[in-house]
C-alpha cells in the first residue's frame, strides 16, 4: 500500500523508510471546518502537511479587510516559506472542511531538504513560482480595473476548463482579489451581460474564453 505521505508532492522523491520516520516524528491532528490551525505571524515550528480536506489561507489588512490567499486541497504541504525563513506563518490557515493534518517539526523539513535532492528541487520550483505569481499579481493590481482582474483570474484558474468554482463564493473571490463583494458582483454581471460568462451559485461558467481573454487585456 502506498504511504499517504508519498502522495504529497514535496515527498514524492522520498524513500519509504524516510517517510515512515517523518510520520513517526510528526504529530497528527484533526480539525473541524472553521477551526484555525495557525495564525499569521505565529512562529512556524512545524510544517503543516494536509492529508485530507481543504485549508484556506487568509490575511487581514490594517484597515480591517480580509484577503483570501487561496484554498489548498489535500494532499499537500502548506506554508513551507514560513518554516524556511523562520519569519512566522505567512497567513492564517483555517479548515474549510474537516481536515486531517500531520505537523512535521521544522528541523525535520530542513534536514530533509539537505538530504533529498528531489524535495529540494520541489521547494525551489515552488518558491520560484510564488515569486513569478507575486509579480504578475502586482502588475494586474496596478494596471487593470476590476472587470479585467476578474476576467484574468477566471482564465488562469480555469486552465482550459469551462467551469470555475469561486473560493468562498463572491465574497471569497473579493477577499482573494482585494475587492469588495459588491464590486465583484458588478464585474461578474458586466461580463455576463456581454455574453462572456454565466454566473452560477458558487461558480462561473466560461462561455467565450477568447473574448474573455481580450477583456482581461
Amino acid at each position: 500500500m502506498t504511504d499517504p505521505l508519498a502522495q504529497v508532492p514535496l515527498f514524492a522523491g522520498t524513500g519509504p523508510a524516510r517517510l515512515a520516520e517523518l510520520a513517526a516524528r510528526g504529530r497528527s491532528r484533526t480539525a473541524e471546518a472553521g477551526e484555525t490551525l495557525a495564525r499569521h505571524g505565529e512562529p512556524a515550528t512545524a510544517l503543516i502537511v494536509l492529508r485530507t480536506g481543504t485549508l484556506t489561507a487568509t490575511r487581514d489588512t490594517a484597515d480591517g479587510r480580509r484577503l483570501r490567499l487561496g484554498e489548498f486541497p489535500a494532499p499537500c504541504a502548506v506554508d513551507k516559506t514560513a518554516v524556511l525563513d523562520g519569519g512566522g506563518h505567512t497567513a492564517t490557515w483555517t479548515a474549510a472542511t474537516r481536515v486531517q493534518v500531520l505537523l512535521i517539526p521544522a528541523t525535520d523539513l530542513l534536514t530533509l531538504l539537505d538530504d533529498v535532492p528531489a524535495a529540494r528541487r520541489h521547494v525551489l520550483a515552488h518558491l520560484a513560482a510564488q515569486v513569478r505569481q507575486g509579480q504578475d499579481d502586482l502588475v494586474r493590481t496596478h494596471s487593470a480595473n476590476a472587470v479585467a482582474r476578474i476576467a484574468c483570474w477566471l482564465l488562469s484558474t480555469a486552465d482550459g476548463a469551462t467551469r470555475v468554482l469561486l473560493p468562498g463564493a463572491q465574497q471569497g473571490l473579493g477577499e482573494h482579489l482585494g475587492l469588495s463583494r459588491v464590486t465583484v458582483n458588478r464585474a461578474l454581471r458586466a461580463l455576463a451581460a456581454d455574453g462572456l460568462i454565466e454566473v452560477e451559485p458558487g461558480a462561473v461558467r466560461l462561455l467565450a474564453p477568447e473574448l474573455l481573454a481580450a477583456r482581461a487585456g
